[in-house]
């Protein structure tokens, strides 16, 4: 069970990933294409953050 304080630390997490992710899908667009490249990269890595993230927020709310 997640205290009150902890609930919004995840909360916080989970909205700042989200925002995180559509960052770097916008700049994955870039014109540099070294730039998209790195931004593709990282985007795999935060999407997968961002889901257990979103999971872990989901299974606190539940319970």
């Amino acid at each position: 069970m997640l205290g009150k304080n902890d609930k919004e630390r995840l909360e916080k997490a989970v909205q700042s990933a989200d925002l995180f992710v559509q960052d770097l899908q916008d700049l994955a667009k870039a014109e540099n294409v070294l730039l998209a490249n790195i931004a593709e990269e990282l985007l795999k890595q935060s999407t997968v953050m961002e889901q257990r993230l979103c999971r872990i927020n989901h299974v606190t709310h539940v319970e």
